[in-house]
């Protein structure tokens, strides 16, 4: 019993250190069970108890992976219900009417095209979306239900010019064109001209919006005109996931 206590203290003493690696290496060893809930649920936990900036970056890196495999699995999650196929339903129908998207139901539910049938059980995203943009840091921040989702490391306005202050995600485009801001002239997806990548998340103020680049090296630094910049690989999967509505809090 001696022996206990004993361990017991050395652990609380190195949690309010600061040393967090016994919940991390916890976490991943559920996560490699299949106990993907408890994995999540013991990072946002680390998360919490960490000062430690190098560690954070870390926990908060590989939740992101956690988060994104759950949601994009058959595996139940509290965020998600199961939602049975009714007649006259189709892919576009449930997404509008739960509030999700169609690429996010099909991930969910591995179906490939738009085939499915009455009866059919669907995993379905129930909790909403929140994006938060900091211009200081250069990161873009995914909340779901209010909690930690994913971070990305993203490109904002040289000086003032992303406008701060609370926004909706309206236009959901993929291969954009684009209007040159000089010239205004409008350039297709797939010209040697095109500046904006795969994927446009316009905003309800004309002319912003998050999108991709063509300068993925310039990613971390405030350089554009404006709009907030993603490595494509990521804002195709943002693109995916958020629905139109889509809360966006630039700081």
């Amino acid at each position: 019993m001696k022996t206990f206590l004993i361990l017991a203290g050395l652990c609380v003493h190195l949690l309010a250190a600061g040393d967090v690696s016994p919940l991390v290496e916890r976490a991943e060893r559920a996560h490699a069970r299949g106990r993907w809930e408890e994995a999540r649920e013991t990072l946002h936990r680390a998360m919490r108890l960490t000062e430690d900036e190098e560690a954070l970056a870390e926990i908060r890196r590989r939740l992101g992976e956690m988060n994104l495999a759950l949601l994009l699995s058959r595996h139940p999650q509290s965020e998600s219900a199961w939602v049975e196929v009714r007649s006259g339903d189709t892919l576009g129908r449930i997404a509008a009417r739960e509030g999700t998207t169609v690429e996010l139901l099909r991930m969910s539910n591995q179906i490939r095209g738009d085939s499915i049938r009455v009866g059919q059980r669907l995993k379905v995203l129930r909790e909403p979306f929140l994006i938060r943009v900091s211009k200081e840091r250069n990161e873009l921040t995914l909340y779901l239900g209010g909690r930690f989702f994913k971070a990305y490391t993203i490109s904002t306005g040289a000086g003032a010019n992303t406008p701060e202050g609370e926004f909706r995600i309206t236009d959901r485009i993929v291969h954009p064109a684009w209007w040159h801001p000089e010239t205004k002239r409008r350039i297709p997806y797939g010209d040697p001209d095109h500046r904006i990548g795969t994927h446009w998340l316009g905003w309800n103020t004309p002319g912003f919006g998050i999108h991709g680049t063509d300068e993925p090296e310039r990613l971390g630094q405030s350089v554009s005109l404006g709009c907030v910049r993603m490595h494509n690989d990521d804002v195709k999967v943002l693109h995916d996931l958020v629905p139109s509505g889509t809360r966006v809090i630039v700081e």
